[in-house]
């Protein structure tokens, strides 16, 4: 058995209800400032610390989670909940940003975790995916089903190549037909491409 401490961790449905509602709450703010205030600057800026302090809430009391996770040969268990190996049909890991792991069980049910890297501490979600797929490999003589993510493929591998591509390509040519660079556009690009790659696992054999 193998104990790991103090992993932070979250739902992915309920990570992308993170982002989406404080966009909401900010719009619903500025909805209700408009009515009542006419400077523009001051709205800004209370719309932005108000969702920014609901966004920080919300995450550090429901969203993100931590808790303490037991791996054994038969099971792992977390926080009142388990997952028997016997019960999995098979599994999936995701690597993009951190991690994520879906088991789908023999009765139809899925449990899904994730640990982002923009949200979370990841590294020791991480480590913990990594053994439980070690040890799943292993199990009954590799009898549970490992599917890959999209960026464990082939395929996977050649939209991030391509993607890659094509966002070289338009650097390249809107530096050559923009009179002035646009670097946060760059950065941003730099940043998308980080975390594609950062999921991708396929390599050429």
């Amino acid at each position: 058995m193998r104990k790991y401490e103090n992993v932070e961790y979250t739902n992915q449905f309920e990570l992308l209800f993170l982002p989406g509602s404080t966009v909401a709450v900010f719009s619903g703010i500025i909805f209700v400032l408009n009515r009542i205030m006419s400077f523009g600057l001051l709205k800004g800026i209370l719309a932005f610390v108000l969702a920014g302090i609901y966004f920080y809430i919300l995450k550090k009391k429901f969203i993100v989670k931590v808790s303490d996770f037991e791996l054994t040969t038969n099971q792992l268990e977390w926080n009142n909940k388990n997952v028997a190996f016997k019960n999995l049909e098979y599994y999936k890991i995701h690597w993009m940003k951190g991690a994520g792991i879906k088991f789908k069980l023999k009765n139809g049910k899925t449990v899904r975790i994730s640990s982002n890297d923009n949200f979370c501490n990841s590294e020791k979600f991480v480590n913990l995916c990594h053994d439980i797929d070690s040890k799943l490999l292993k199990y009954n003589n590799g009898q549970i089903e490992r599917k890959k993510s999209f960026f464990e493929s082939k395929q996977g591998y050649f939209f991030a190549l391509i993607i890659s591509i094509l966002f070289v390509i338009g650097t390249i040519y809107q530096s050559f037909t923009d009179e002035k660079f646009n670097f946060g556009n760059f950065a941003l690009i730099l940043v998308s491409l980080g975390i594609i790659w950062s999921g991708v696992k396929w390599k050429i054999k």
